[in-house]
């Protein structure tokens, strides 16, 4: 596999007041579909969310992989960043690293990473600074949840 594709991990930088990028773009997703945090349950099925995720959905990602940065703050630092990916059928992430920890989790279909094969309920920690690559199974896409601080 290539490694001259390198992931964006600025979502994962502080602003000069502390911030993560990555939360303040949320912010910024919800006051523009004027959708609230913290007044109630709020789930990915109700008003104004499908739009908000489209706000927040990932770009430079290697072909055939989306990804977009899930509308949740949890936590008092507000320190972790949350995910949804997929990947087409036999789609590839090349060999690359992240200067922070990452921790996935396969919702279905196939995730292969060297001679390992993860299945659905299945994961991965990768620590900061390690190279790696996955790819997606076939014949089904692979949905991931995936996190970092």
């Amino acid at each position: 596999m290539s490694s001259e594709w390198h992931p964006d991990d600025s979502l994962g930088d502080r602003d000069n007041k502390g911030e993560l990028k990555g939360v303040a773009a949320i912010k910024a997703a919800l006051r523009k579909n004027k959708v609230r945090l913290g007044t109630g349950v709020i789930t990915s099925r109700d008003p104004g969310i499908a739009k908000v995720t489209r706000d927040l959905k990932r770009s430079g990602l290697p072909d055939r992989v989306e990804q977009w940065l899930l509308p949740v703050i949890i936590g008092p630092s507000e320190g972790v960043l949350y995910f949804r990916s997929q990947l087409k059928a036999g789609a590839i992430v090349p060999t690359h690293s992240h200067k922070h920890s990452v921790f996935r989790v396969v919702i279905s279909g196939e995730l292969k990473f060297g001679r390992k094969t993860l299945k659905a309920g299945d994961w991965m920690y990768v620590p900061a600074g390690v190279d790696y690559a996955i790819a997606a199974g076939t014949p089904q896409p692979l949905k991931i949840f995936y996190m970092h601080p």
